[in-house]
């Protein structure tokens, strides 16, 4: 439907760009806009509010960076379901107890409370012996943590220097604070079709446009992202070789040069996510960075490989990019706790964390196993990350798959979360392997999902 009459309501004269986004914000927010309502076309808008054509376009260009509308090719600026800054599916509202969430990743296949505990416990004596610092800390008195997570984030990619890294409250502040640097003097952001949607709304926060980019079995194509390269200017692309989210796609060595051989013919900084590197085995690991190494950031954290509590990230970096973005992590919160970082070294330093990450190999090995004994379809080496992309079959919509999972006790992630234009998401949903803790609850909830697949979606139930 088209809304129309309530865009020139409430409306100051003349009508402005920011006039024009805020009244628009306002009507998402009360309802009066919908998740698929379709704003009037650009012409006929500007000529009820009287304005400018350029003003209605810009004002429309504003709303699909905050993640609120998106345009589709012939058809118009559309409002976009669910809020598109959200970096991930939020659980819908009064859920029952025993819900087996296999939507929001992260590996409580292991649990980590021992680890935590102990390490906190460390930082917390260290506080009470007065050795800890009460006040702000400068980038230069932060050594051992960026010491160590140079080693951490280095045995990913080759030797980092500290001067190089940066301490962030997380993963997702790391992509965040890369994005706003690189993007402040212009230029978009490459990405997959399908991506992780911290990204989308860390390129929402940058106001920075985001330009998918077409995939085939190993990610992004090299073919599309040259031709992107051609006729945009795009600032930087992301990637994630090791674990593509939410595909679970592997680069191959070539596809990585590929890729970096674009990046460096037109100048484009490569972002890489390193965030799942932990769960390949030692010289299994690939990336662009050991090929651009002076145009590559890498961005990884503590929240997959040991908890999402964990809020400790790292940005590594040429000095000069890292420079660039410690000046906005710094304007965004100054530091990141040493509570935290004190026990997020202990945690690295830690034999226990060497053998939890190889636990979490095991377990994942073993999860694979039964998504493929389950969902043969399935490529058994797309699942080594803890990721299942399951391609619905037998007329499923993934909405209306995933709301049937849910009422069965089974939570999964439909492909519009990850689609950076969400009408053109597939019918699809993702699956986390390693989100839920006891083989017995992880089995049921896929065996659940084998049988919901096998059988045909419910019609429209008729009421009275």
């Amino acid at each position: 439907m088209t809304i129309l009459p309530d865009i020139p309501s409430g409306l100051d004269e003349p009508v402005t760009v920011r006039s024009l986004e805020a009244h628009l914000r306002s009507c998402v927010e009360r309802g009066v806009l919908a998740a698929g309502d379709r704003l009037p076309p650009i012409r006929e808008a500007a000529w009820k509010l009287g304005c400018a054509p350029g003003t209605v376009a810009r004002a429309y260009r504003a709303l699909e960076l905050a993640g609120l509308a998106h345009g589709e090719v012939g058809r118009g600026t559309f409002i976009t379901a669910g809020d598109r800054k959200l970096a991930f599916p939020q659980p819908g509202a009064g859920l029952a107890g025993g819900i087996a969430d296999l939507a929001v990743n992260s590996f409580l296949i292991e649990d980590a409370s021992s680890l935590i505990g102990e390490a906190l416990a460390v930082a917390q004596a260290e506080l009470a012996r007065g050795e800890m610092p009460l006040a702000y800390l400068t980038a230069g008195e932060d050594g051992e943590i960026r010491d160590i997570a140079a080693r951490f984030v280095g045995r990913q990619g080759g030797e980092l220097s500290t001067d190089g890294i940066v301490v962030t409250a997380g993963t997702q502040a790391a992509i965040a604070s890369t994005f706003l640097a690189l993007t402040e003097n212009g230029g978009g952001i490459a990405c997959d079709t399908l991506t992780y949607p911290g990204v989308i709304s860390a390129a929402s926060a940058a106001r920075a446009r985001l330009h998918p980019v077409r995939m085939d079995d190993e990610g992004m194509d090299p073919e599309a992202f040259e031709a992107l390269c051609r006729r945009s200017n795009i600032a930087c692309v992301f990637l994630m070789p090791s674990t593509q989210n939410p595909t679970g796609r592997r680069m191959s060595a070539r596809r990585c040069e590929e890729l970096a051989e674009v990046a460096a013919r037109h100048g484009v900084v490569v972002v890489e996510d390193r965030i799942y590197d932990f769960l390949a085995e030692e010289g299994m690991r690939i990336g662009v960075s050991g090929i651009l190494p002076d145009s590559t950031v890498l961005v990884t954290g503590l929240s997959k490989c040991v908890a999402p509590i964990l809020r400790v990230g790292f940005v590594a970096a040429p000095r000069p990019l890292a420079r660039q973005i410690l000046a906005v992590e710094n304007a965004l919160s100054l530091m990141v706790s040493p509570l935290l970082t004190r026990a997020a070294a202990h945690i690295l330093s830690n034999d226990g964390f060497e053998t939890r990450l190889a636990r979490i190999r095991g377990g994942i090995a073993a999860r694979a196993a039964v998504a493929h004994e389950l969902f043969p379809q399935l490529k058994p080496e797309a699942l080594r990350g803890g990721l299942a992309w399951l391609n619905l079959e037998g007329g499923w919509t993934a909405d209306a798959f995933a709301a049937e999972a849910e009422a069965l006790g089974v939570r999964v992630a439909p492909a519009r979360f990850f689609a950076v234009e969400p009408r053109g998401a597939p019918e699809a949903v993702r699956l986390c392997l390693g989100s839920v803790a006891g083989e017995d609850v992880y089995r049921r909830a896929l065996e659940d999902l084998a049988s919901l697949m096998a059988r045909p979606p419910r019609g429209p139930q008729i009421l009275p």
